[in-house]
């Protein structure tokens, strides 16, 4: 048998004829990503279950205080607070000032000319 005929005959030979070795090379390439998805979502969960561990810790020590009205009272007023001046970045529910000091002006100067007349 000549070597071209012998490499022809081993690529039409099934593949559970082959040799264990060369399957395990040939299988080794697909292996790796799914190994590696593997240990990626397992260092996710893990994250994840640690982030949610220390917030549940946070938790329960905000929970023990004895100021917790207070606390709540203090956030409740920062939040209102926030939410103003986020409002009025955004130009949304507040006239702009320009335009108040104005009407005010065009208001005063009426009321003026209608003082004088």
């Amino acid at each position: 048998m000549s070597q071209t005929e012998h490499e022809q005959s081993e690529r039409e030979r099934p593949q559970q004829d082959r040799p264990q070795q060369e399957r395990s090379t040939n299988a080794a390439p697909a292996a790796a990503p799914l190994e590696l998805l593997t240990l990626l979502a397992a260092g996710v969960a893990d994250l994840a279950l640690d982030q949610l561990r220390q917030t549940a810790d946070r938790a329960q020590h905000v929970m023990r205080r004895s100021d917790l009205k207070e606390l709540l009272t203090d956030g409740v007023v920062e939040l209102r607070k926030r939410g103003e001046l986020a409002t009025r970045r955004a130009g949304v529910g507040a006239e702009n000032y320009l335009e108040t000091m104005a009407r005010r002006a065009a208001e005063r100067v009426a009321a003026e000319g209608r003082s004088c007349a």
